[in-house]
């Protein structure tokens, strides 16, 4: 060492001690030690070192600042020291020059390259500060603060957070402190370091990337704690160590009065558990690479980032990532400047050639992929302690079945429509076969202008979390003047076309007149006369007969005959959907192949779920409904781990009718699991009856579909802000067979026309509506039946009709602790009504009822400020519970018997005599208002109810049930606990308890 430097170091010392006498090791600022450190490197950190120990006592002597850091900065001083022994001398005249001899950190920096100071220094800067420091530092002494944090830049939020948590719950047990940002101009005597800060000095700037990613180190330099993670995981880890084992933080901390952390409590965990030992690549070793990427070009950079963190997490083997040049050694170079060039068949090929990593990728979305899939299956779970590739070594195995929105076009920036770049993806992805993704953190914005197009999804599609809008609110319904008429304006196309729709693509056959390939169909076949070759769904109708006409205030003439078969490739009939009805004529059938692939449309995993705004369409409340959603017309496909909200309904005093947010039609297989939903706000408008009506509005509906499940599914608005349960609709049905709702906490079940079997499991719900035939099954549900004072509901306005059984194991009908004791008494398990109306067919009551651990319990609840909702059961079985409340009524008239004289109920009796102002001109010529036939004669019974036969009670202790006792129901049988019993007498039963 020159004697300039020599001089000039023991000024420095010289000063540093003079003020050490006046500061104590925390209890000032030091922006005097500091300044020197950055204008010399050769003497930074020995300043900063000398002030953190009290010159007052022995302690500074045993960490050797003098000697030990001036060598680790300036490699060249080694050698001088036999060449110039009375210029060395200076630096060891300190007390505590009697180590340096001895400390092996003195001579490990001189075979190190000043030229790569940081990278290659990583080992002695790990080691170093923990043999030179042998003091404490104080951080709280008699309940007086003297550190603060300063938390490195670049940290996540997730760091920062952590920290932040830390120092609020320092202030409970009397710590106050703060955190200062990585910059000079915040520098104070004391400081926790977390992180890699910059600006203290180079002895604090350690690389993390030595102790690995599972690796941290606490430990003390100078006047400084620095905590250190070689990931931010570890760093967590060790941030909560520090908590624990420095600051003495538990269950039982109720003040801090005192903490401090001697150089003994110093830690260094080094993850060196790596499977793979050693890596080389035409005979050099992985650890002398870098990544070649440009910052500029986002997919590459991306791409470089996953490589390095893969291979650090996997060998603890950390590559800096650089810019191209125009020459490369030993560098893993990731280029797409010639990617649509690629020369392979399969859109990616990685190549050695001079001991270089070359990729080239025909698709920019697929390069990350791609690159973790050869260093993930080549090198990290290779199952090799030793790995080793040659020049002119080829990869070429990623079969590439994704692409991306952003390839086509996307913007995702939330306010660009991105709707024909997103079908581009699709019907590209359809042509070939691709899987389809979306990036996490874009938007994709919908609005008007895509006209009829629909995106069709035939491939599997990963939304990752992202988000979708559809905007309607410029979107057009029809024209109609004040009478509700259509006034020949169309509307905008969009208004009824799907936005995505799950399809197959593959052959329809809808034969009528002389190509029908059967001509009759009976109740009970097993088979059609008629094999399609695959498996399918079989539309069967008559034209020629009308049922399902529709009763009340949205009365209409009905619909044709029809139902649903799912056939095999011979023409058998699956039994699980068999023929409900006799078709003395088939006039029509429509052949639908069914035996798809399956498919999946994920919102996202691991707990994430895509997000689809509907911006409302505020258009008039006429029946004009809005598709603008996801439609399903296939087999065996599964949509989940979607969010939809609704935005807008308040601002809109109109609004028209949504198809169903998730439609269904014309399927088999179908699932819609762990989806989050929002009910529709339902408006009214003018019926076809002549006076207001509801008009429903659905987010999931299905029709003529077979086979679908709704599980693990919530309503974001099953109570209202004030925690009350409101009457909503969610879903509807129609001409469906085997619907299945599990674990699903949302407002309503609703089977309409010509349901075949419903089955509840585990779910919560307002209201339950079916009609239809088959069997009804309930296992563990709840129903709030509010002031409708009902749980399961057959519509009146398609004659209350089920023609089969219905099996309840399981069943608490909830109500207000709080209602008034009059409706009470009126709460039913079963609603139906009759009413003398054809509506088609013979109308049915359940053959039989089976009720197991059914109850009646009332309850009481409360909101917190946070919106959360808190139910409190009060008492069981304290509500008799009704079947057919609506039917006690009739006490002189058998509604069962065909020959039945009406005359005698004037309430539906009477002749049409009302002024509706129009008719409907049909077969059924029926008042448009009061809905009764025109021409019929009242006083005949033209709805024949057929009644219970039998009700089956177990595990109900205390129920009451009251039955209609009336003259329909008299050959009913009633068992309990498997012993019948005489309810005719009272009409009441009492369940023992």
């Amino acid at each position: 060492m020159n004697a300039k430097r020599i001089i000039a170091l023991l000024v420095a010392l010289m000063l540093v001690f003079s003020l050490s006498t006046l500061l104590s090791a925390c209890g000032e600022d030091e922006p005097t030690v500091n300044e020197p450190t950055t204008e010399d490197p050769t003497e930074e950190e020995p300043t900063e070192e000398e002030p953190t120990e009290d010159p007052t006592t022995d302690e500074p002597t045993t960490e050797e600042p003098t000697t030990e850091e001036p060598t680790t900065e300036d490699p060249e001083d080694s050698p001088p020291t036999t060449e110039d022994p009375t210029e060395e001398e200076p630096t060891v005249e300190d007390p505590t020059t009697e180590e340096p001899t001895e400390d092996p950190t003195v001579e490990e920096p001189t075979t190190e390259d000043p030229t790569e100071e940081e990278p290659t220094t990583e080992e002695p800067t790990v080691e170093d500060p923990t043999t030179e420091d042998s003091g404490e530092v104080i951080l709280v002494d008699n309940s007086v603060t003297k550190f603060k944090f300063v938390v490195a830049d670049g940290m996540s939020s997730d760091i920062n957070m952590t920290v932040g948590k830390l120092v609020s719950e320092l202030a409970k047990y009397g710590v106050d402190t703060e955190v200062l940002f990585d910059n000079q101009e915040t520098l104070t005597s004391c400081e926790v370091l977390i992180g890699t800060v910059k600006s203290r000095g180079d002895e604090y700037k350690l690389d993390p990337h030595v102790y690995g990613w599972e690796g941290y180190t606490i430990k003390i330099i100078g006047n400084k704690i620095l905590i250190l993670g070689g990931s931010e995981d570890s760093l967590n880890e060790a941030i909560e160590v520090f908590k624990k084992d420095i600051l003495g933080i538990n269950k039982k901390t109720k003040k801090i009065t005192n903490a401090k952390m001697t150089s003994e409590q110093n830690v260094e965990k080094i993850q060196d558990d790596y499977t793979v030992k050693s890596v080389t690549i035409a005979e050099s070793n992985l650890n002398s690479y870098k990544i070649v990427a440009s910052a500029d070009e986002r997919t590459e950079y991306a791409t470089a980032k996953s490589v390095q963190e893969l291979l650090y997490k996997k060998l603890g083997t950390w590559l800096d990532i650089v810019a191209p040049a125009s020459e490369y050694t030993n560098a893993i170079v990731i280029d797409l400047t010639n990617a649509r060039d690629c020369i392979s068949d399969k859109g990616f090929v990685l190549n050695i050639s001079n001991g270089n990593i070359l990729i080239d990728c025909g698709f920019e979305n697929k390069i990350e992929e791609a690159c973790l899939a050869f260093f993930m299956t080549e090198i990290t779970n290779s199952g090799k302690t030793d790995v080793s590739f040659v020049n002119n070594y080829k990869y070429e195995k990623v079969d590439y079945r994704n692409i991306y929105y952003k390839d086509y076009g996307a913007k995702g920036d939330g306010y660009t429509d991105d709707f024909m770049a997103v079908k581009a993806c699709h019907d590209y992805a359809n042509l070939y076969g691709h899987t389809v993704h979306a990036t996490s953190s874009d938007t994709y914005y919908f609005g008007k202008g895509s006209g009829f197009n629909t995106i069709y999804v035939r491939t599997d599609t990963y939304w990752h979390g992202c988000k979708f809008i559809f905007d309607d609110s410029e979107i057009k319904a029809p024209e109609r003047d004040s009478n509700g008429n259509h006034t020949g304006v169309e509307g905008d196309p969009e208004y009824y076309t799907s936005i995505f729709s799950l399809t197959t693509g593959k052959e329809v056959y809808d034969f009528t007149g002389s190509k029908r390939p059967f001509t009759t169909l009976y109740e009970g076949a097993t088979e059609i006369g008629y094999a399609p070759g695959y498996r399918a769904l079989i539309k069967v109708y008559n034209a020629n007969l009308k049922q399902f006409i529709r009763y009340g205030a949205n009365a209409d003439s009905g619909f044709y005959q029809q139902e649903i078969l799912m056939v095999e490739a011979d023409g058998t009939i699956d039994p699980t959907t068999p023929v409900q009805w006799s078709y003395d004529t088939v006039t029509g059938i429509e052949v639908h192949r069914r035996d798809d692939d399956p498919i999946i449309l994920s919102g996202g995993e691991n707990g994430k779920q895509a997000l689809i705004e509907t911006i409302f369409n505020g258009a008039p409340s006429y029946y004009d409904y809005y598709d603008r959603n996801i439609s399903v017309v296939r087999a065996n496909a599964v949509i989940e781990n979607i969010k939809h909200i609704i935005t807008g309904e308040a601002d809109s005093p109109t609004g028209a009718p949504y198809n169903g947010f998730i439609n269904i039609d014309l399927s088999d297989n179908i699932v819609v699991s762990g989806c989050e939903f929002q009910c529709p706000k339902g408006y009214k408008t003018m019926g076809t009856g002549g006076e207001m009506a509801s008009m429903g509005t659905y987010e999931l509906h299905a029709n003529s579909s077979n086979n679908i499940l709704w599980k693990d599914c919530t309503q974001s608005n099953f109570y209202r802000a004030d925690g009350s349960v409101p009457p909503n609709g969610m879903m509807g049905t129609n001409f469906c067979k085997n619907l299945y709702f599990d674990n699903m906490f949302v407002c309503s079940f609703d089977a309409h026309k010509g349901t075949y079997n419903a089955t509840l499991k585990n779910s919560t719900c307002e209201h339950i509506n079916f009609i239809g035939e088959g069997t009804i099954t309930l296992e563990n549900v709840v129903m709030y039946v509010g002031p409708k004072l009902t749980g399961l509901v057959f519509r009146s306005d398609y004659g209350s009709t089920w023609q089969g059984d219905v099996v309840i194991d399981g069943l608490d009908l909830r109500y207000p602790h709080d209602m008034d004791s009059q409706s009470k008494q009126k709460i039913q398990l079963i609603k139906s009504v009759w009413t003398n109306h054809d509506f088609g067919y013979i109308t049915y009551l359940p053959h039989t009822i089976t009720m197991k651990n059914v109850t009646t319990s009332s309850y009481t609840y409360s909101v917190d400020g946070m919106g959360n909702r808190t139910e409190t059961k009060v008492d069981v079985n304290k509500a008799p519970l009704h079947l057919y409340i609506e039917l006690e009524g009739y006490k002189n008239i058998d509604i069962s018997n065909p020959n039945a004289n009406m005359s005698s109920h004037p309430n539906d009796s009477k002749p049409c005599t009302c002024e509706a102002g129009y008719t409907d001109v049909d077969e059924n010529q029926r008042c448009d208002k009061c809905k009764l036939p025109e021409t019929v004669n009242r006083d005949a019974n033209a709805n024949p109810f057929m009644p219970t036969e039998k009700v089956y009670v177990e595990d109900c202790p205390g129920l009451v049930l009251i039955f209609p006792n009336t003259p329909q129901f008299k050959n009913m049988k009633v068992y309990v606990e498997g012993e019948e019993v005489d309810w005719q007498v009272t009409g009441t039963i009492r369940v023992p308890d």
